[in-house]
């Protein structure tokens, strides 16, 4: 199969509201023999933008060249055209994220331990207080296999259309490929529980008062008390929360899930940002009304301005809208079609949509105000075929 362009499969989109953004994403093209690999990632930072940039610059590099490892040995190992299994690549991703972490909050510690400077010191370990969520989707043309491994909140779904038999697109199905790694997920308040009993780790809808049960760098978080306390009185270490009694509680180990690719299909992906003002229902039917609109399926468009019914995807029955921002702003939810990027349509519908005197106002408020209103969003939306 020929490689695909990225301007004709990929739409990416990025807003901020810290400044300097906290949010980063990257994308990764590589021909292999008979096709391509694919690996985009989306990384959510927090307590500063160090992590999510020292990510974007080295964790797709880092899972490429491992999963390069992993092939040429199964190949290797069997026979030129064996692929590696699911599990396989599962472990990798897992065995990647984890040592890359350990890198950031580990080895950079024993290099700051050495530094000549506090300064020197100080630069060496800004990945590793900061924080970030890593969203990473590995797709392989050959097996249409998509992976997706998410450490954090970012959230990534598949949209699949659904015709009549005949071609005509009616509506899409929507495929959960990830869940938001936080507090209100009730597997990881069990992790976190049992990893250390008798604690109180979940509180409050936080993890002792954090946003995300799992994450990179956040080293405040896996450092020992006694490292903590050892920084704070010779490098310009933070201090010590009390609440703080048997790291680490954060892990950069992610959940890995894996769905064949159909023609037709497409990905988002995106930081929480987005998620605290779409559904995942609204953003699949958002895409494939932004499709149906420019002729790309043989569906009719929808005109002007819509509501969420409206739009040209299969809401469950026990449907749920727990989104919070446009309860924040006090607005319902009117969305438009005016733009010729995916990303950038889901991100205007995020942030008003057809209200565009709420959106001027939440794009045009400054930092750090905005961040009480909106957060950084980076969408990315991958089409196959």
């Amino acid at each position: 199969m020929t490689p695909v362009s990225f301007d004709t499969m990929l739409r990416k989109s990025l807003v901020f509201s810290n400044n300097p953004t906290e949010d980063e994403h990257a994308e990764w093209q590589a021909p292999i023999p008979g096709g391509y690999w694919s690996l985009f990632g989306i990384f959510d930072g927090h307590s500063g933008w160090e992590t999510s940039a020292w990510l974007r610059d080295n964790l797709l590099v880092a899972v490429t060249g491992r999963l390069a490892d992993l092939y040429n040995r199964i190949k290797e190992a069997q026979s030129p055209s064996a692929e590696p299994t699911s599990v396989d690549i599962e472990a990798t991703f897992k065995d990647t994220f984890k040592e890359v972490d350990d890198h950031i909050v580990y080895t950079a510690l024993n290099l700051a331990m050495s530094a000549a400077s506090k300064y020197e010191a100080t630069n060496i370990l800004a990945p590793a207080y900061a924080g970030s969520c890593a969203l990473v989707s590995f797709y392989d043309s050959i097996t249409r296999r998509l992976f997706v491994a998410l450490t954090g909140d970012s959230r990534a779904v598949l949209g699949r259309r659904v015709s009549d038999g005949e071609g005509k697109t009616l509506r899409y199905d929507v495929y959960e490929l990830s869940v938001d790694q936080n507090a209100q997920n009730a597997a990881e308040e069990a992790r976190l529980h049992a990893q250390h009993p008798g604690e109180v780790v979940v509180k409050d809808g936080r993890v002792l008062g954090w946003g995300v049960a799992r994450a990179f760098g956040d080293a405040r978080m896996k450092w020992t008390v006694d490292t903590q306390r050892y920084l704070k009185t010779t490098l310009l270490g933070r201090s010590v929360s009390p609440k703080l009694k048997t790291p680490p509680y954060f892990t950069a180990e992610p959940e890995v899930t894996c769905i064949e690719i159909q023609p037709g299909d497409f990905l988002i992906m995106a930081s929480d940002g987005l998620w605290e003002s779409l559904t995942n229902e609204e953003a699949v039917g958002l895409t494939g009304w932004w499709l149906q609109s420019r002729g790309q399926t043989a569906e009719m468009p929808i005109p002007g301005i819509v509501s969420p019914p409206e739009l040209p995807v299969n809401f469950p029955e026990e449907y749920q809208d727990k989104t919070s921002r446009y309860r924040q702003w006090n607005v319902q939810k009117h969305f438009v079609n005016t733009d010729s990027n995916a990303s950038t349509h889901l991100i205007r519908n995020a942030l008003g949509g057809a209200d565009e005197d709420l959106l001027a106002a939440l794009l045009t408020m400054r930092s750090s105000r905005s961040r009480n209103f909106r957060d950084d969003i980076t969408a990315t939306v991958v089409f196959f075929d």
